[in-house]
């Protein structure tokens, strides 16, 4: 099973660096876009709707990024924030109580656009600053994939304490830790690295943290996601992974809290 989910994470993830480096903007936002759709059927499928309901949010999600991409930059990421600042509560506090969310299909809409849209969008803006060469990009997703390894390679070693045990069960408290301090060191050799200006190495740290615990509450949203639906993955595509959605669930929030960082410090 290791041997599987690796070889897949080398072979998807070579293929996902070589896209959003070599494509152009739009190339981009076409191949981004069908990984979004792909992890918006799947979406529906977790909030327990039909084929035919599947296809009609898929749909939706199509119309709404297409929207988005002509609203200001700064509704989008609003709205993405305030969603994962309510996603907080329904993985921390609600935990595995239902909440409307997981009762109304109008909610489970939104809630699938707002947690796949804002990342749409907030990659794009991420590669067209530099679409020859898309260095935030690839440095937020490596700090991203190197949280979620330290994540799952600490939590298997180390982990003792359960992080979310009505969530995912697991998930450990050391594995969150080991993904931060991982993170955390990828955020600032890159701050460092890429000489921005307005933040250093210790503001990339910082924003090494805040990227991971943010993909942290991605993920166990999703986890809460699957629960509710009684299943193990979103999807079988990914051999080892799952679904789309398994695998871009900590980038959904990550990418809006990455995003707005970067306007807010004026960073590029």
């Amino acid at each position: 099973m290791l041997k599987e989910r690796l070889l897949t994470a080398l072979i998807a993830g070579s293929a996902a660096l070589a896209g959003l480096w070599f494509l152009d903007t739009a190339g981009v936002a076409v191949l981004l876009g069908a990984v979004t759709l792909l992890a918006a059927f799947e979406w529906s499928a977790l909030v327990r709707r039909g084929w035919a309901a599947g296809l009609a949010f898929t749909a939706l999600t199509a119309l709404l990024g297409a929207a988005s991409l002509v609203l200001p930059l700064t509704v989008v990421l609003g709205a993405a924030l305030a969603w994962w600042v309510w996603a907080a509560g329904e993985v921390f506090w609600l935990r595995d109580r239902t909440s409307p969310l997981w009762r109304h299909m109008p909610v489970q809409w939104l809630a699938g656009v707002l947690v796949l849209v804002p990342a749409w969008r907030g990659c794009l803006v991420l590669k067209a600053q530099d679409p020859a060469h898309p260095s935030l990009l690839i440095w937020l997703l490596v700090m991203v994939w190197t949280a979620d390894s330290a994540a799952y390679f600490a939590g298997r070693a180390l982990g003792r304490r359960r992080l979310a045990p009505l969530v995912s069960p697991g998930k450990t408290v050391e594995g969150a830790i080991a993904g931060l301090a991982g993170a955390a060191a990828v955020g600032g050799a890159g701050a460092w690295w890429l000489g921005l200006p307005g933040l250093g190495w210790a503001g990339g740290v910082a924003l090494g943290v805040a990227v991971a615990a943010a993909s942290v509450v991605g993920d166990l949203l999703e986890s809460k996601a699957k629960r509710m639906a009684a299943v193990k993955d979103s999807g079988r595509w990914l051999p080892g992974h799952g679904g789309f959605l398994d695998r871009i669930d900590a980038m959904t929030a990550a990418v809006p809290v990455f995003v707005w960082t970067m306007r807010y410090l004026g960073v590029r």
